[in-house]
């Protein structure tokens, strides 16, 4: 019984170990094209901005008084929001685009993973996991760190405690969404990513404006971003 049931454990074992082994090389080559995107100019204006919004809006915050306190609070954090999804994200997505059509020219990061067995289309996900992670964070980090000073200026436990995850799922959401479109963007105009990106983003809000019917990245994400604050807010 014993001998029969060595074999299996050690095959468990076995497979385990691959499967640790293949996330750490995946989170390894994600840490790896996240390396070149900390060198564009947008990304870096996307991070003065992201401080720029944290620091204007708690400051709000903290002047914040009276009765109404507890609604202006919750606004503030919700106009925040806003403001890091759609100038935010929106420098670091196009930051990302050009990125990665620079990285497709100077192969130097894909030719070393592909040097070392990983495939192509593990690169694609990687560069695409690498970006959504970044703009999450822009988005995310200052977002959460507004619902802290809202808790210490007395908004209720039982607000931040539905706040916080809704403003996780939300940047996440959103870095991937604009993630993919970053990606596409490179891969279908490296010359013009930039171009096509916006294209992607502003062309059909534009017809929705004309046309209700027709979706759009924005018209999602702020109906997305309404549902999950005002969840908050009635908590």
């Amino acid at each position: 019984m014993t001998s029969n049931a060595e074999p299996e454990l050690l095959a468990k074992r076995s497979a385990l170990s691959e499967l640790w082994l293949g996330v750490r090389r995946e989170r390894a080559l994600i840490a790896l094209f996240a390396v070149g995107r900390q060198k564009s100019r947008d990304l870096r204006a996307a991070r003065m901005y992201a401080f720029g919004v944290f620091a204007t809006y708690a400051l709000a915050i903290a002047l914040t008084g009276g009765a109404a306190r507890q609604p202006l609070i919750h606004s503030y954090v919700r106009a925040a929001l806003v403001a890091l999804s759609w100038v935010v994200g929106a420098l670091a997505s196009l930051g990302s685009a050009g990125v990665q059509a620079e990285l497709a020219e100077r192969d130097g990061r894909s030719a070393l993973a592909l040097q070392r067995g990983f495939s192509e289309s593990a690169l694609v996900r990687a560069r695409t996991v690498a970006t959504a992670q970044r703009i999450a964070l822009l988005i995310g980090l200052p977002a959460l760190l507004l619902v802290a000073v809202g808790l210490a200026r007395g908004a209720t436990l039982a607000w931040g405690l539905a706040v916080a995850p809704a403003v996780l799922l939300y940047a996440s959401a959103l870095g991937l969404a604009l993630a993919v479109l970053a990606q596409l963007s490179a891969a279908f105009a490296p010359r013009h990513p930039r171009a096509l990106l916006l294209a992607l983003v502003l062309v059909p809000l534009l017809l929705s404006q004309a046309y209700s019917a027709v979706p759009s990245l924005p018209g999602l994400f702020a109906a997305l971003l309404s549902r999950l604050v005002s969840a908050g807010a009635a908590s």
